[in-house]
This record gives C-alpha cells, structure tokens and sequence, in this order.
C-alpha cells in the first residue's frame, strides 16, 4: 500500500545565514504538507547561525549537523542530502522564504 502522506526532507546548507534563517524555517514549518523533516548541515558559521538551529531543534526537531571541516557550498548541500530519509528532497537556499503551500504543490 502506497503511503498517502510520504516523508519529505527539506535539505538546508547553512553557513553564516541568522539573518534570514528564522523566516525561512518559519515559512517551511508553516507548509501545508506536514510529513517534513528539516536537515541542516552547517559549515562553519561565525554568527548565531548554529544558536538558531538549535533553538528550532528543540521547538520543532530540525536535526543539524556542524561541519568538521568546511566542505564549501555544493559539498555541503551533498552532506545534508545524504543525511535525509524521506522518501522525496527538497532543496532550500538559507536565504529562501517558502510559499505555505509549496511542498504540497510539488
């Protein structure tokens, strides 16, 4: 049987992004669709990036990971990729503010 509701990942590559990130996840956690998981892979923020995902892990359980070493921009959004286990992906710049019904539409 087909699940009706299958997981979404939302793939984020964060780095240096406080300025926009709490917009964006807002406008991700306020999506239509609700089977959503959000993975953030940082690499290597000097601002509060890192404290704002944290914050939403415990509002929300947006799952992150730091960056040992800085993989750059595409190797980065390869790591968050890797770390997802939806069935489908969806890509989000840190900079991008999601329509509440894109998810579904898609």
């Amino acid at each position: 049987m087909m699940n009706d509701n299958p997981l979404v990942s939302v793939a984020m590559a964060t780095f240096n992004g406080e300025r926009f990130l709490r917009q964006q996840l807002d406008s991700i956690y306020a999506q239509t669709y609700k089977n959503i998981e959000i993975i953030a892979t940082d690499d290597g923020s000097t601002d509060k990036t890192v404290d704002i995902l944290e914050e939403y892990r415990l509002k929300h359980g947006l799952k992150y990971w730091r960056n040992e070493n800085t993989l750059g921009y595409v190797k980065n959004f390869e790591k968050a990729a890797s770390l997802c286990e939806g069935n489908y992906i969806a890509f989000c710049d840190q900079d991008d503010v999601w329509v509440p019904r894109k998810i579904e539409t898609l």
